[in-house]
């Protein structure tokens, strides 16, 4: 019996690669495609890390002294300073000083969101339960960042530092 195979006959198709298909693969496909997008929100995710941690040392730290909202207030002021600082160079590669105090004008007032949020929960947790631990408020505090966070990062990529979606991160735009 003879084979019907031929030497020189192409190797067997390979089956495609579905790894990352399907719904789930979905955000992973779309992020390849947009890669300064990507950049921005591995860099925001940094950032947010970062600040969350210092804010809620802060937090800890004033509660004692000056009662829950006070110590949030503070603390989210301070560290949306740090934050719009940290967002310019990580998340946007605006390094230059050009137009920083409008930036960070600019940060404050997306601060004031958060500081709603969390504000408004902070007082919803403690109607519901009065002697709340600072367990449980941290948590509230981080839960409402969490939040917050999609429209910061919206609010900073197409308001405050537009100009570097169009690669001028020296020039304002109008």
């Amino acid at each position: 019996m003879a084979t019907t195979a031929t030497p020189d006959s192409a190797p067997p198709p390979t089956a495609p690669n579905t790894a990352g298909s399907g719904l789930r693969g979905l955000p992973a496909q779309w992020l390849r495609r947009h890669p300064e997008l990507a950049a921005q929100l591995r860099g925001f995710a940094i950032v947010a890390v970062i600040c969350t941690v210092i804010s809620m040392v802060i937090f800890a730290f004033l509660r004692p002294v000056t009662g829950t909202q006070w110590a949030n207030a503070i603390s989210l002021i301070l560290c949306s300073l740090l934050n719009t600082e940290l967002n310019r160079r990580i998340s946007f590669g605006i390094s230059g000083r050009h137009l920083w105090w409008r930036d960070q004008r600019r940060g404050l007032w997306v601060m004031v969101l958060a500081l709603a949020m969390t504000s408004g929960s902070l007082w919803v947790l403690h109607q519901v339960v009065p002697g709340a631990s600072i367990t449980l408020e941290l948590i509230v505090i981080v839960l409402g960042n969490v939040a917050s966070a999609v429209t910061r990062f919206l609010l900073l990529r197409f308001w405050i530092f537009r100009r570097a979606r169009h690669g001028n991160s020296s020039v304002a735009v109008p």
